[in-house]
């Protein structure tokens, strides 16, 4: 039961609305004075219906002590002045009277769900932050790069096409472009086209045949709720060819014909397709049409393996620990040294997504406060039972032993002299780093 607190210095008008509210279910408290309210302790209610005129101060007063309660005003002056002030003031809604008890009910419940409705909102952004993937730990000045690369310009519809291997968080990355994109505070939509529903995705898309959409999807369909914003379309190429020129149509035209036929709509969305293939190829393949192939074709970035860029190997591992840790309320958890070492020698085939996998595992078997090799699931036997390279073998030997051995005992050990070591070293980009917590005998 929705619980109402109402402000009001007239009798006659408390008792009536009192009677009125309790009969359609609502508890309610009174007072006549917003000094009385303050001691009701407004924020505990649901929502708050005070009168504009009061003894002492007027009922917008209590606006600031209400905090995320919505407050409606009601006030016998009726005049546009009043709502806008009102409204100025921080008030949800406003009423005049006298109002007819049907017109009161409907507002009180239009601002009860208003409220909620921006709770909820809230609570999926919150929620949003909390579970998706963030690339604020890349470090490497390839994917800064790739990160920045966007539009300045929001009146202007641009076309970006990620490819890569599996893993490599190409929708983070476009997630994180938009982020820093003049459009920043529009929407960023993603549709998921899969094998197995691209037929039904086409019609999400282009918001064919349905009135209100499925799962609250507009008319206009997904491109119509991208208005101002991104849309990312995960392969493209799954779409039928139909719909692939419907597409490029509607991109090119920048305008969608709306689901009766006859009247078009205006569109202004950057576009970011996602694909493990450059457009050349899926044309080769004769996946995707030329009329959406020239459109998607404008600005192609390859998202580089993490392979390429091993220097964020750590910091993505650590900054889905202490995530994860954060997310399930677990205790502190970090990484052994010969752990790390582990990581950053791994080639990771499947790039990043397959790293933070490994590091949630590992932090839901380990059973204490330091994730071994072990916990991991390849420790040393594991590792060098693998059929390595020579830069491979190279690598895992290195950054395994480096935190426990000198640079003269690593040579030593790799059969190398200590010039040799230092060459490779930085070769390979494995420089020792300054805070290894190790002694390094001279």
């Amino acid at each position: 039961m929705k619980k109402l607190l109402i402000v009001e210095d007239e009798e006659v008008i408390l008792k009536a609305l009192k009677r009125l509210l309790e009969r359609n279910h609502y508890e309610v408290q009174t007072a006549t004075t917003v000094e009385e309210a303050l001691q009701e302790q407004p924020q505990s209610f649901d929502l708050i219906l005070a009168d504009l005129r009061l003894p002492g101060a007027e009922g917008t007063s209590i606006i600031p002590a209400a905090g995320a309660v919505p407050v409606v005003i009601m006030t016998s002056h009726a005049s546009v002045r009043s709502a806008v002030d009102a409204m100025r003031h921080g008030a949800i809604d406003y009423i005049a009277k006298p109002f007819d008890h049907d017109e009161l009910l409907m507002v009180i419940e239009r601002a009860l769900l208003q409220n909620l409705l921006k709770a909820q909102n809230q609570s999926l952004k919150l929620e949003l932050r909390r579970t998706r993937v963030s690339i604020d730990s890349y470090k490497s000045p390839a994917i800064q790069r790739l990160v920045n690369t966007n539009d300045s310009q929001l009146k202007i519809q641009t076309f970006q096409h990620l490819h890569g291997e599996r893993g490599t968080e190409r929708e983070a990355l476009a997630r994180a472009m938009h982020e820093r994109s003049e459009r920043h505070q529009a929407p960023f939509v993603v549709s998921d086209i899969g094998v197995d529903t691209a037929n039904v995705d086409a019609l999400d898309l282009l918001g064919h045949g349905n009135t209100g959409g499925p799962q609250g999807i507009p008319p206009g369909g997904l491109l119509q709720a991208a208005q101002n914003g991104c849309l990312v379309l995960r392969h493209p190429e799954l779409l039928s060819p139909d719909v692939q020129k419907e597409l490029s149509e509607a991109f090119s035209k920048r305008a969608l014909t709306l689901p009766d036929g006859n009247r078009k709509r205006a569109i202004n969305i950057n576009v970011v397709s996602i694909s493990y293939e450059p457009i050349e190829e899926l044309q080769k393949q004769n996946l995707i049409v030329p009329e959406l192939a020239e459109l998607l074709s404008q600005n192609q970035i390859e998202v580089p393996p993490l392979r390429q860029h091993s220097e964020d190997i750590l910091p993505i591992a650590e900054q889905h620990l202490q995530s994860l840790t954060h997310r399930h309320g677990l205790r502190k958890i970090k990484l052994a040294p010969e752990s790390a070492a582990a990581l950053k020698a791994n080639t990771w085939p499947g790039n990043a997504a397959e790293l933070r996998h490994v590091v949630s595992r590992a932090v839901f078997v380990t059973r204490s406060n330091t994730i071994s090799t072990a916990d991991l699931g390849f420790g040393l036997e594991s590792v060098e039972a693998r059929d390595l390279s020579l830069d491979e073998y190279f690598r895992y030997f290195v950054l395994i032993n480096q935190n426990k051995l000198s640079e003269t005992d690593l040579a030593a050990r790799l059969g190398i002299s200590r010039k040799a070591l230092w060459e490779r070293r930085q070769k390979m980009k494995l420089a020792r780093d300054s805070n290894d917590d190790v002694n390094i005998s001279k």
